[in-house]
Order: structure tokens, then sequence, then C-alpha cells
């Protein structure tokens, strides 16, 4: 349930309980002031039949004397020389006033004058006010729950914009102001206006972040490149061929670089054909041992499952991300290296210690080392490979692998793929 039905939820039930209390409240302020006046009318009776019976001897209004039905606490009240009313229950409730008399010239035995009414638990008013209290109450819920529905749905969307701004920062689209400037001055107000801010100013550090990783990859490429130039001119002594290694190396650090500066700006576009799945990643490793130096006889496996696949992606990327992963499961996992092609997926796998659990649970980061069992880096590669699956419009997934060992599936989207035919 949402913040918007639990609102709704508890002032519906604050409400409720507020009309309960109430109107028990006034169901027994009723009562009481019911039996009040019942008893307030038969005082009066019985005053004026007194009177009539000290004036003329005779009984009136209802009046009895020495009434065998008269209730025991009333009865001992007059023998004592006292007046007073009473309620009885059972299957006839009355209500009761009664005083003591003598035999009119003072020297006889005291005796009782009462005087009775009924006085029923189903009184027709009494059940008129409570049928109206819970009419009343009832209606009054309802309007509650609903006036509460629409007060929370303006905090609801409220709240939902915020998450929705907050979310596409995390994807890394620009911050919306509108979003996210919330206008008042409530906590709901003021908790938009910090994330504005903050993602204002996330916005801009990662802007300049992506800044400088394009500007030193650009500064290095130059002097990079002359550097490799240069050593291909030396001659080939195991000094200058390890010159010449470091120098290849650096190459493909700023290469990464500058493809992870145009992966942050967004310019990057997926160029689609049609190809066989199957063919296009088989000349993926093989070509992958001349790029990152991986060993396709003795560490990489192609398999296929089910029936080849003809797909509409981009080949150049779809290279770039698996490449990537290669070359990761060479250098930081174990041999044998897996790459299953099942339908529009591609599986790779390898037996060493697997992902780190952070990398599973988070994705890959630049500039971010594996775990130290799985060796050092600078967490370019499997940035680029996410980073391409999504021009591409696929999934990249991290996880262990059900024998051991790391797991990474890439699930191209299924937009144009289609079983290859088989020849008769």
């Amino acid at each position: 349930m949402g913040i918007r039905g639990r609102i709704a939820l508890a002032i519906s039930c604050m409400t409720a309980l507020a009309v309960v209390v109430l109107g028990f409240s006034v169901h027994h302020i009723a009562d009481l002031e019911r039996e009040r006046s019942a008893r307030a009318y038969q005082d009066d009776r019985l005053s004026s039949a007194l009177q009539i019976y000290e004036r003329d001897g005779t009984l009136a209004l209802g009046a009895k004397l020495d009434d065998g039905t008269l209730p025991s606490p009333l009865r001992e009240a007059v023998f004592k020389k006292k007046s007073g009313t009473y309620v009885s229950g059972g299957e006839d409730p009355r209500v009761w006033a009664a005083t003591g008399v003598g035999d009119g010239d003072g020297s006889g035995p005291l005796r009782s004058l009462s005087v009775s009414a009924p006085y029923p638990d189903d009184d027709p008013s009494q059940q008129s006010l409570d049928r109206a209290l819970l009419i009343s109450g009832c209606g009054t819920v309802v309007l509650m729950a609903v006036v509460s529905w629409f007060v929370s749905q303006r905090l609801s969307r409220r709240l939902r914009l915020s998450a929705a701004a907050a979310r596409r920062i995390a994807a890394g689209a620009e911050p919306d102001a509108d979003a996210l400037a919330s206008q008042g001055r409530d906590e709901v107000a003021e908790l938009g206006r910090s994330v504005h801010h903050m993602a204002m100013s996330l916005a801009a550090r990662v802007e300049a972040e992506r800044e400088f990783t394009a500007d030193v990859a650009h500064e290095l490429r130059t002097p990079v490149a002359g550097l490799v130039a240069a050593a291909e001119l030396l001659p080939q002594p195991r000094a200058v061929e390890l010159v010449r290694d470091r120098a290849q190396a650096m190459r493909r650090l700023v290469e990464d670089l500058l493809e992870v500066s145009r992966l942050d700006a967004g310019v990057e576009r997926a160029d689609l054909d049609a190809c066989e799945l199957p063919s296009l990643v088989r000349g993926i490793v093989q070509r992958a041992a001349r790029q990152r130096g991986v060993d396709e006889a003795d560490e990489v496996s192609v398999t296929v499952e089910g029936e080849p696949r003809i797909v509409e992606t981009d080949r150049r990327r779809v290279e770039r991300v698996l490449v990537n992963l290669l070359a990761n499961a060479a250098k930081h996992g174990k041999p044998p290296i897996e790459v299953v092609v099942a339908g529009a997926r591609i599986v790779v796998r390898d037996h060493g210690p697997g992902y780190p659990a952070e990398l599973c649970a988070e994705g890959p980061r630049r500039f971010r080392t594996a775990a130290p069992e799985r060796g050092t880096g600078h967490g370019l590669g499997l940035t680029i490979a996410a980073g391409q699956a999504q021009v591409l419009g696929a999934r990249l997934d991290f996880g262990a692998a059900a024998e051991g060992g790391a797991e990474a599936v890439l699930e191209l989207p299924e937009r144009a793929g289609r079983v290859c035919p088989t020849d008769p």
C-alpha cells in the first residue's frame, strides 16, 4: 500500500474511533437524561398524588398504598421516612417514586404511597437517536476517507515526482528542475528542494568528471601515439619489447578513457543490421586473441544451444562487449572460458573465483579495482561493456555460474530476431 492509501486509512481509522467514542458518549448521556426526566416526572406525580391524598384521603394519578411490588430499596427508604425514586429492571422495567404517609391524624403506622410507570429498554426516541448516530458516524467516516484520499493525493504526487526525478538522475539523465523544485513550506517541499540541490550538485560533478576524462584522454592520445610509433622503430631486444608492450597498454587505456567519455556524453548510437549471431560470436572469439591476448585454442570454447538466430544489432558494439568480457575472464578468471549462444542470449563463463558481490549487486564502476582474489585493474573494461550494452538496448547481468566461477549474460533485444532457415 502506498503512502496515499496509508494516510487515508490512518485518517479513516482515527475518524472511526472518534465517531465510536462520541456515539457511545452521546448514547450514555441521552440515556442518563432520559432516566433523570423519568424520575423527575414520577416525583412530580407523587407530589400531586400526595397532596390529593392528604386533602381528600383518595388515591389519584395511579398512586397506590403499600404496593406489594414496590422495590425493596425504595421500601426501606420509605420506612426510614425518606422519599425517593428508583428504576427497576427485569421483565417489566419500571420507574418508581415513593414516600411515607400516616393514617391521617399522625398517630397511625407509616404507610408507603407510590406511583410507577413503564420504563422500557427499547425506547423509540433512544432508538431513533442511535440510528441517527450510526448513519451520521458512517457518513462522517466515508467523507473523511474520501477527503483524506484526495488530500494525500497531492502529497503522494509530489513524492512520486521527486522519486522519479531521483531515478532518472541515477540512470544518468539530466535533472528536471520543475520536478524537483517543490513549492511550499512543508516537509515535502523541503525534501524536494534538498533533492533538487543535491541533483544539481551531482550533475555538475559528473559533468566535470566527464569533461576531465575526455580532456585528459585527448591530451594523452597524441604523446602516446608518438610513443607507440617510436617504439615500433626500435630494434627487437627484450627491453625494447617491454617498452613497446607498456606503450600499447597505455594506448589502450587512453582509448578506453575516450570511449567512456563518449558513452557518458550520450552521443553513441547503434548502427543496426541483420547478422547470424553464432557466426558473429565465433568471429569475435577468433579476433579476441589479437585484440586482448585471449588464447582461443586453449581457453575459449563456443557452444550454440538451440536453433541459430538472426538478430538485428550493431556488430561492432557486440564485439566490443564480448572482447571486454573475454579479456576480463582471461585476466581475472581461470580457464576454460565458455561462450554459450542460446537464441539472442550470449553467456560468458570462466572458472575463477567469480565476480565480487558488490559488482553483481551494483554493476561495474570505473576506476574501481576488482577484489584481491581476482587481481587488479582500472575497472574500465566492464564499465565499457555495460555502456555499450545499454547503447544496444541489451541487458548485461553479472553473477555466479552454477558450477562456480564468474558468469556474464548479454541479453540482446528480440526486436527482429528470427530462426535461421535450415537446409532441407
